[in-house]
């Protein structure tokens, strides 16, 4: 018996835009910028994502799609812009820490090989897509 091709999307939490309901559900269509200076990105992955479901639809696939969030560890980049590395090398330098707007806003982080396991155990699921890679608990600059 031959088995069925499984195939990951790997998107992201922008896909979701600026959240109106926390948390939020899959059944959230997001609230997404089309024209913001960060909307190629997050269009890009919505479009990809369509397409994708599309595929599926069209060819019956095994297809999972995982939205992935703040993910951290070993070899980041330190002028890469995210908030894990800028907090590293602020404090390594001995300087205060950035934190953007009023410290109320809450990220979720997920460290690499965490996100690695999680993917392959999406894989592994019969579980309809999309699911998110995330910490369980959000975390605020506060």
């Amino acid at each position: 018996m031959r088995t069925k091709a499984k195939i990951l999307l790997s998107s992201t939490s922008e896909v979701y835009g600026d959240p109106q309901v926390h948390p939020q559900t899959e059944d959230h269509w997001g609230n997404v910028n089309p024209i913001g200076i960060r909307s190629c990105y997050d269009e890009g992955k919505r479009c990809a994502e369509k397409l994708f479901f599309d595929y599926r639809r069209q060819h019956n696939l095994a297809l999972k799609v995982a939205r992935i969030f703040n993910t951290y560890g070993p070899r980041m980049q330190p002028d890469d812009g995210r908030v894990v590395s800028n907090f590293i090398v602020q404090a390594l330098a001995g300087e205060p820490l950035t934190i953007y707007g009023d410290g109320s806003k809450t990220r979720s982080f997920c460290f690499i090989d965490d996100l690695v396991d999680g993917l392959m155990g999406l894989m592994a699921t019969r579980t309809r897509s999309p699911g998110r890679s995330t910490s369980a608990t959000p975390w605020s600059s506060r």
